[in-house]
């Protein structure tokens, strides 16, 4: 629970909030305000939050909002930059915070704020929580004409000893790009070796945030998370500092410049033009450094021409532009206070390419993904995608612009499910449009037989996710999907559009939300279109938000990726979960990114006990352009196309089975079912199975592991086990060439008395 603010700070807030009604004070100014976000499509709508801005800047702590993922209160929601006519952007960033063990701060009892200074010069606000024994104060400070918020944190231990601790600054943008830690890509996680530099930044063509982190030794969730690891001994206290970096555009130069001044370092400068081979000024250009191979920052350029900081050290420069080639690759040296002219001249203008898909069969259009195997890749992602969908209305017709060269596209279609992937290869031509045909051989039509497949997991839009309604539904039929679904974050933003777009297109939707408190995540389905949330996941207890869901309208409340460091079933192992164990949970997820070995057992001991808690399957995909929708996927038997609600329903009654790629058609028996048996009177389970990377092997397992397995080979193969003759389960596990897997549910075994008869 918040405590309530102090007099002090009511009264400061209330005399500031005065003066601003009564004078036409400057936004050069800094100024604290209290009360709902002054910042567009902000989440801080308490009258107790505080926004706090200059002339470059503005962000929020949640004092009384609710921070997304039940994280603790007291943490950046909303960081805004200043446009070019003096107004705020919209938020930039779902939150900010500094994290004390790779999480939130949870267990978590109390926030304090305290207002050190409040001038038109600096404003300085202090928040002081709990995290378990461990006190953790965090100072926000700006300063007038500051691009800057500078953070500072200190955690003081009041408990036992705390070793292996990892702490640090997180970033989460609201929408837009990620470049990551240098030379780390989109590593998921990693520990740093020497990095080139310390910081992350999320950006798009009109604005960046850049969070500065030089304590760092470790990053998480593509460089988002930026972490060292640490002990905290009994009465021991440690201190954290960084930036966060606020601008009003994509050009990053300010970026590599404050890390100048942040170090101190020696640097020059380097300037110069950008045209194309025909001599015609490039008017938005961009150059692109690199250091050591890697790269290190870009300028954007105006009217052909641009300049940049940089370091003293040697570098590599190539100029590009939205749709362009790229340039030839220079070497650059940069020495002290010296400035270098470096031009560019051999840019090559756009080409687009027209791409018609279909079926090599049946000759009719299909939803497909083009993806850039081999050829240009844009660093700058609005610049140009590397990734593409063809069209909802026009289906199977993609068309967009590439830089001219020579290019491999991988054209997908369910790909790895129901088809591979066909490779084309197409040289793009400057100022002229290419047509290609990508007829897709597909192996089998799962809806033929009553099974609709849906990643179960999957973003749009709201807070991280970057998806909007449309691209979610292109992606997701691309996949080879038969439902669309969408859950995100304590959000049912997209519902209506979601719908819209699906109905359009014939395809049931499953309306879901990810509820998200700090301690595990659940994603409940289906749910009333538009429902929204009554519980706050930062407070409430496990019980309180499954009845929350089941008002909404859920048939299933399922467990996400429960073993990560904040998932419900770790969290009970250690404790943290509020109301401890509930039983009316559903289903156990088997996540696409993480590791789902946990998962997998722990569902196989509750069937043992005779508990049918089965799984579900999920991405976690909240960017299609960079991540894989379907990548795993429930194939749900229904026999017919169904709605949201029967879908569910099947799901909750263990007909379905979770797949990276191979294919189960049971012949004989449905997963979920029990199959009666008799003392003497063996019974079999047959079952067809393919994958269009050819099959490997074949499990069957039961209640005491490894029951049969088989080697099996080619693309489908029919297969029958004979089943133990004793009451439990047997699930089957399927693997193909390329190590993709598919996992079912169980099918129950029940020994039946014949004197009963």
């Amino acid at each position: 629970m918040i405590k309530p603010f102090s007099n002090a700070l009511v009264t400061s807030a209330l005399i500031l909030v005065t003066g601003l009604v009564g004078t036409a004070q400057s936004y050069a100014a800094v100024s604290i305000i209290q009360g709902k976000t002054i910042i567009p499509a902000g989440n801080a709508t308490s009258d107790k939050d505080l926004t706090i801005r200059n002339d470059k800047l503005a962000f929020s702590l949640a004092l009384g909002s609710a921070p997304p993922w039940g994280v603790a209160r007291g943490c950046i929601v909303d960081i805004a930059n200043v446009t070019d006519d003096g107004t705020l952007s919209s938020d930039r960033v779902a939150f900010a915070d500094f994290i004390p063990n790779n999480w939130s701060s949870w267990p978590n009892t109390y926030q304090r704020v305290d207002i050190l200074k409040d001038t038109q010069d600096e404003a300085i606000v202090k928040i002081t929580r709990d995290f378990a024994k461990v006190v953790i104060t965090t100072v926000y400070s700006l300063e007038s004409g500051s691009d800057r918020i500078h953070v500072k944190t200190t955690m003081t231990n009041e408990g036992e000893a705390l070793t292996d601790m990892l702490s640090g600054y997180t970033l989460w943008p609201d929408g837009g790009y990620k470049f990551a830690v240098l030379g780390y890509g989109n590593n998921p996680e990693v520990v740093v070796n020497n990095p080139i530099s310390d910081r992350f930044i999320g950006y798009d063509a009109d604005w960046a945030v850049a969070l500065h982190a030089p304590y760092m030794t470790e990053l998480k969730n593509q460089s988002r998370d930026l972490y060292t690891k640490h002990n905290l001994g009994k009465s021991e206290s440690m201190s954290f500092e960084g930036d966060y970096q606020v601008l009003a555009s994509g050009d990053l130069s300010p970026v590599v410049q404050a890390e100048i001044e942040r170090k101190n370092q020696k640097a020059g400068s380097l300037t110069g033009s950008v045209k194309t081979q025909e001599g015609k000024r490039i008017v938005e250009p961009a150059v692109v450094v690199l250091k050591d191979g890697v790269p290190y920052i870009w300028v954007l350029g105006k009217n052909g021409q641009y300049s940049i900081n940089l370091p003293v050290g040697n570098y590599q420069a190539y100029a590009t532009g939205k749709g362009f080639a790229n340039s030839t690759m220079h070497d650059v040296k940069i020495t002290h206070n010296a400035s270098q002219v470096l031009s560019f001249d051999d840019l090559l203008s756009p080409g687009e390419v027209s791409i018609e898909v279909t079926d090599a069969e049946t000759k009719s259009a299909l939803d497909a993904k083009i993806q850039i195997e081999k050829g240009s890749k844009p660093l700058i992602e609005f610049f140009g995608a590397q990734t593409f969908f063809t069209e909802l209305d026009n289906i199977g017709q993609a068309n967009f612009t590439l830089a001219p060269g020579d290019y491999q596209l991988s054209i997908s279609a369910g790909g790895d499910f129901v088809a591979k992937p066909v490779l084309i290869n197409v040289n793009v031509v400057p100022n002229k449009t290419t047509h290609l045909a990508g007829a897709i051989p597909v192996s089998t039509y799962p809806t033929q037989h009553g099974w609709y497949a849906g990643d179960l997991h999957h973003h749009a839009d709201v807070m991280e996710g970057s998806t909007s309604a449309e691209y979610l539904v292109r992606s997701q039929l691309a996949a080879g999907l038969n439902v669309t679904f969408v859950s995100d974050h304590d959000s049912t933003a997209n519902h209506a559009a979601i719908k819209a777009l699906s109905d359009k297109r014939g395809v049931p939707f499953i309306p879901s939300i990810e509820i998200s408190p700090s301690w595990g995540h659940f994603n409940a389905f289906p749910i009333d279109i538009g429902a929204q949330l009554s519980v706050d996941p930062g407070i409430d207890d496990i019980h309180r938000i499954i009845e929350d869901a089941r008002r909404m309208g859920a048939t299933s409340v399922a467990s996400n990726h429960p073993y990560i460091p904040y998932g419900y079933l770790s969290s009970l192992e250690k404790s943290t979960v509020p109301g401890g164990f509930d039983p009316s949970i559903d289903l156990i997820e088997i996540n696409a990114v993480v590791d789902y070995q946990k998962a997998l057992e722990k569902a196989r001991q509750f069937w043992s006990e005779g508990l049918p808690y089965y799984y579900t399957a999920g991405t976690d995909t909240h960017d299609v352009w960079n991540e894989t929708s379907g990548l795993n996927r429930m194939f749900v038997y229904t026999a017919s196309k169904p709605d949201a609600k029967a879908f569910a329903q099947a799901m909750k009654s263990g007909h379905s089975y979770v797949s990276f790629g191979p294919i189960i058609y049971p012949q004989n028996v449905m997963f979920g079912d029990t199959l009666k048996l008799a003392e003497n009177q063996s019974q079999s389970i047959q079952f067809d199975l393919l994958s269009v990377n050819g099959l490997k092997s074949v499990q069957l397992l039961g209640n005491d592991g490894v029951i049969a397995q088989r080697t099996v080979t080619g693309e489908s193969v029919s297969v029958a086990f004979e089943v133990p003759q004793k009451s439990g389960w047997v699930s089957l596990v399927v693997e193909d060439t390329k190590a993709n897997k598919a996992f079912s549910n169980p099918i129950w075994l029940k020994m039946v008395d014949e004197t009963q008869f």
